[in-house]
């Protein structure tokens, strides 16, 4: 059976802002782009769990992206349960600006062997169409049936992006240091 090649890279980085923002790409092409949005301009499906953004530690003082982030990587390799509003345990790989489940997600079903990973039936969900959204092309998706990673090349994409974005040095706004 082929497997996919993923990647993850850093797609845009704003100084001003603070802001650095990533994507999957599958095969070289970017996921969303298999999906049929664009993840930067969509704001149905802008956040992205692996972004990184200033956060108002005045208005927020808890808020810890770093854990945030690691905390969603540890339920990509499977070594924690898939969290998600929906309640569904389908992993969740863009969502909405507003962060909200209920309001939209791209979505699929994690599945890990010993020599594999899969993601199956990628596909938009918001809460309230369950079965029909995972069948129907009606929000302008385009499901994907299956993607199939070799699970080393997959636990090495993010053990990589850990060890070049996590890094305390680089990030200090991540933990509130700053």
């Amino acid at each position: 059976m082929q497997t996919n090649q993923l990647e993850l890279r850093c797609i845009q980085q704003d100084d001003d802002t603070q802001r650095t923002g990533f994507n999957f790409y599958i095969d070289g092409i970017a996921l969303d782009k298999w999906l049929g949005f664009e993840k930067q301009t969509d704001l149905r499906f802008s956040d992205f769990d692996l972004d990184f953004f200033v956060v108002d530690k005045a208005r927020f003082p808890n808020y810890d992206r770093h854990k945030i982030i690691r905390s969603k990587i540890e339920q990509y390799l499977g070594n924690k349960p898939v969290y998600t509003q929906l309640d569904n345990n389908r992993l969740v790989l863009y969502r909405c600006h507003c962060g909200s489940d209920y309001c939209s997600v791209i979505a699929c079903d994690l599945e890990i062997t010993e020599d594999q990973v899969k993601w199956n039936n990628i596909a938009y969900e918001d809460g309230l169409d369950k079965e029909d959204a995972l069948e129907l092309d009606e929000h302008g998706i385009a499901p994907i049936e299956q993607l199939i990673f070799n699970r080393k090349q997959y636990q090495q994409v993010f053990n990589e992006y850990l060890e070049q974005y996590l890094s305390l040095s680089k990030y200090p706004f991540i933990t509130g240091s700053y």
